[in-house]
């Protein structure tokens, strides 16, 4: 059997556990803050059932 992949990321991208706990914390804020970056545009997502937004949230300009 063949594991499946992710292609988008390099060997050495999947390879934390020879990171430092410096470097996996530094990867982790640089997560974090690239998460936390598009919380205004995606506050009323909604992902279950058959709604694609929370209709007491607006929807932000252009969407």
């Amino acid at each position: 059997m063949i594991r499946p992949r992710d292609e988008f990321l390099s060997e050495e991208d999947l390879d934390l556990r020879n990171l430092t706990d410096e470097e996996l914390d530094a990867w982790w804020m640089q997560w974090l803050l690239m998460a936390q970056a598009t919380n205004d545009l995606d506050a009323g997502a909604y992902s279950h059932g058959v709604f694609d937004w929370d209709p007491s949230v607006p929807r932000p300009p252009g969407r």
